[in-house]
Formats: C-alpha cells, structure tokens, sequence
C-alpha cells in the first residue's frame, strides 16, 4: 500500500513537472504530453465522429490549443480531467457541424454524402425509436415537446398559446427529457447520447 501512495505521489510530481516544463515552452516536454495522451484523445474521438482521418486532426488541434494556452498548465490540478472536457468540448462542437449540415442540404442528401450505409441505418433507427419514444410521452407532454424542439417555439411563446405558466412549461420538458433519454438509452445503448446531443436535446455531458 505505501509503495502504490509513493507511485502515485510520484506520477502526480513527474507531471506536474512536465506541465511546468510544457508552460515554459520546452518543446521535448510537449512531445512527451502528446505522447502520453494522444491514443486516450483519439480513440476517444474517433468512437463518437466514426472518421479516422477527421479523428487524427481533432486530436491533433486539441494539442494545439493545449500549445497556445500552456503558461494556464502550472495552475491545473487535474490535467486528466481538463483534458476530457477538451476533448468533449471538441467532439460535440464536431457533431455539432454535422448536424448544421444536416439542416442546411437536407437529412437524406447529407447521409448520402457524409455517413457509410451503416451508418444511415443506424441515424434512421435512432430517429425511429426516438419517434416512438415520443409519442410515449402523456398527451401534454408530448404537445409541449413538440412544439419546442419541432416547432422551435420558445417557452414563453409555448405558455402563451397553451394557457399555462411557463414554469409548468418547463417541468413538461424537463419530464420529457428525463424519459426519453432513460427510454432512448434501453432502446439503443450509450450512442444514443451522441444522437441526442447532435439535436441539442441532452446537456453537453458525456
């Protein structure tokens, strides 16, 4: 138990100085970083964007921002974890340009030019269960989501049409969240939360 205390104490000691060296500047620092967690980075990535060569150039401008902001690197203790959000941070903006594609040149044409045929398949199964899902909701409940992640109405506009105070607004979609993220994850797994965050309906959170 003392030994893994003393290895432990000494990896937090071995990157901390590494850190320090990167924010000086020191180039070998740097590459060791790259080395230490660019496979964690890229594989990371490449499960959510389903692009290899895309994938690599994520990793590589994450690397890149990580250059620019070093002198923040003394000042945080958890590199680990600032990296993931990175990492997140980067992934979902990325889906996020898919999605922008989606809506400007149509579903059916940016399928056709970006995604493989199983890839089609599976978006087409993820919007089928999210429909079904939907119309699982209570009546109201159903109505309210619609006419905001549809209709693209505001809450205050959706209150007004419908008679009722836009908190109660709010506790419909907060329901209706809740349900169909539960509903959606027993459908089809944990990739359901990169299909609900490219239409913005889940918080940025892996």
């Amino acid at each position: 138990m003392l030994f893994l205390v003393i290895g432990m104490l000494e990896h937090q000691y071995n990157e901390n100085a590494l850190l320090s060296q990167v924010a000086k500047g020191h180039q070998q620092a740097f590459a060791m970083l790259v080395g230490t967690y660019s496979a964690k980075i890229y594989a990371h990535v490449l499960t959510y964007i389903k692009n290899a060569p895309l994938a690599e150039e994520i990793t590589q401008d994450i690397f890149l921002q990580i250059w620019k902001h070093r002198e923040e690197l003394p000042g945080i203790t958890n590199f680990p974890g600032y990296l993931h959000v990175i990492t997140r941070n980067r992934t979902i903006s990325e889906l996020r340009k898919k999605l922008d594609v989606f809506t400007a040149t149509g579903m059916e044409d940016a399928e056709e030019d970006m995604l493989n045929p199983m890839q089609q398949l599976e978006y087409r199964q993820l919007s089928e269960v999210l429909m079904r899902g939907i119309e699982l909701l209570p009546p109201r409940r159903r109505q309210v989501f619609r006419m905001s992640r549809f209709e693209g109405m505001s809450y205050e506009k959706i209150a007004v049409e419908l008679g009722i105070s836009k908190g109660t607004v709010n506790e419909h979609m907060v329901e209706a969240l809740l349900f169909l993220r539960s509903y959606l994850r027993s459908q089809m797994g944990t990739a359901i939360a990169v299909f609900l965050l490219l239409y913005g309906w889940l918080p940025e959170k892996f």
